[in-house]
C-alpha cells in the first residue's frame, strides 16, 4: 500500500479509498457474474436447485472479502487523524446500498457472460471506464461545471460520495447519493431477473 501525504486536499488517501473499496465489490461482482453458471457446470447439469440464485450466491461471496477491505478506510482515518463521527452509523445503511448494487449488476454480467460470451472483455473494461466517468480519483465537489452534472448520472458517483459524506467529511450522507444507485439496481433487478428465469431453463445447453 502507498500513504498518500502532504498532498492539496483533505485525506488523499482515505478520500481515494473511499471510492476504491466500493467500486472493488462492484468489479469483483461482474468477474464472478461474467463466468458465474459456467464455473458451476458440474451442479447446473446434475442438480436441480434454483439457478436464479447464481449470481446472488456469487456476489454475496464477494462481500465477504468486501467486508475484510472496510480496514483499509479505518487504517486510513487513523494514518491521517480523521476522527469518526455520528455519522458513521450510517455505514451500514451505505455498505447495504453498495452490495444491492453488486448483486444487480452480478446479475447483468451472467446474462452478457451467457449471451454474449465474445464480450465478456469488454464487459470488464466498461465497468473499469465507469470508475474514471464518477469521482473516483478525486471528490465530487472538485468538480465544476457540465462535468459535475454529467458524473452525477454515474450511479457509483452516489456510491462514491456517501462512503466519503460518512468516513471523511462526517455528515450523512445526501438523499441522492444512496437513493439513485437503489433505483437504479432495482430497475436493473426488475428488468433482469424474468429474463434470467427464462434463460435458466436453458442453462444446460450452453454451459
Amino acid at each position: 500500500m502507498t500513504f498518500v501525504l502532504e498532498r492539496p486536499g483533505p485525506a488523499p488517501g482515505l478520500s481515494l479509498a473511499c471510492a476504491v473499496i466500493p467500486f472493488q465489490l462492484v468489479m469483483m461482482a461482474v468477474t464472478n457474474g461474467m463466468g458465474s453458471v459456467q464455473s458451476r457446470e458440474s451442479i447446473v447439469l446434475n442438480t436441480a436447485f434454483p439457478r436464479v440464485l447464481i449470481p446472488l450466491a456469487g456476489a454475496l461471496t464477494e462481500t465477504v472479502a468486501f467486508a475484510a477491505s472496510l480496514l483499509l478506510p479505518a487504517l486510513m482515518m487513523v494514518v491521517y487523524g480523521v476522527e469518526p463521527t455520528a455519522a458513521i452509523l450510517w455505514l451500514p445503511v451505505v455498505v447495504a446500498v453498495n452490495v444491492l448494487f453488486a448483486i444487480s449488476v452480478a446479475y447483468l454480467a451472467s446474462i452478457v457472460g451467457l449471451w454474449f460470451r465474445e464480450l465478456r472483455a469488454f464487459m470488464i473494461s466498461f465497468v473499469r471506464t465507469l470508475f474514471f466517468l464518477a469521482p473516483g480519483l478525486v471528490p465530487l465537489s472538485e468538480i465544476g461545471g457540465r462535468a459535475y452534472d454529467l458524473i452525477r448520472l454515474n450511479p457509483l458517483t452516489g456510491l462514491f460520495e456517501a462512503f466519503r459524506a460518512v468516513l471523511l467529511e462526517g455528515h450523512r450522507p445526501a438523499a441522492w447519493e444512496l437513493v439513485y444507485p437503489t433505483v437504479i439496481a432495482l430497475l436493473l433487478l426488475v428488468a433482469l431477473l424474468p429474463v434470467y428465469r427464462r434463460e435458466q431453463l436453458h442453462f444446460a445447453k450452453v454451459v
